[in-house]
């Protein structure tokens, strides 16, 4: 039975996770997508190509609905900020994972929350537990004994090596290498194509090869 899907966002990402919708429609078709949610009044009835933008948070929350919803928000403040309204509707919001065909996962060997992202070509190896509403983009590998937290974004061709920890809110740039066994604090942010060689303590950017905190 197909279900109703809302996507949370406007911006190039939020189409993304439309097309991930359609490749994976393209198996099974498990989704209708109803629309997209802006914060901007303005941007309310705008055809983004997979379907319009058919209200702000207020409206939806406000209609007599059920649908599945997908974070289209590349950021993870605003990803960890909007997300908190839904949760307390869960009688009529669910939150799939939502896994293009293409992506490589041992299913037996890997703990997926609810509401994460895994986009084309990303691969995960084994024993590896994930939180709920992480966007893993294009070409992203996960080694094996990894652990990641909630509300994390890593944008494509980001290599976690094997036993990192990531903790929640971390944004990882495109390229982004993260070595064996380190630790990632909450709400950092590591820069594209940074090589991560060294443990990163909560709310510190690190940048270049090989990392090291950013000055102003």
């Amino acid at each position: 039975m197909r279900k109703d899907i809302i996507i949370l966002g406007t911006g190039g990402l939020a189409k993304e996770m439309a097309l991930v919708i359609e490749h994976v429609n393209a198996r099974e078709h498990r989704w209708d997508i109803k629309g997209f949610i802006s914060d901007k009044a303005e941007e309310i009835g705008k055809d983004l190509g997979y379907g319009k933008v058919i209200g702000d948070d207020a409206w939806l929350l406000a209609q007599n609905l059920e649908a599945d919803l997908v974070l289209g928000i590349g950021y993870p403040k605003i990803r960890a900020k909007v997300m908190p309204q839904y949760l307390q509707q869960r009688h009529r919001f669910q939150f799939p994972n939502l896994i293009h065909p293409s992506a490589i996962l041992d299913f037996h060997r890997i703990e997926l929350g609810e509401g994460n992202v895994i986009t084309a070509g990303c691969v995960f190896t084994c024993d590896i537990k994930v939180g709920s509403f992480n966007l893993f983009n294009l070409n992203t590998t996960v080694g094996h004994d990894v652990i990641v937290g909630d509300y994390n974004v890593f944008n494509p061709s980001v290599n976690l090596s094997g036993n990192v920890q990531i903790g929640n809110g971390v944004l990882t740039g495109t390229g982004c290498q993260i070595l064996e066994r380190l630790s990632i604090g909450n709400n950092v942010t590591m820069g594209a194509g940074a090589v991560v060689t060294k443990n990163v303590p909560d709310s510190l950017t690190v940048i270049g090869v090989p990392a090291k905190p950013k000055t102003l």
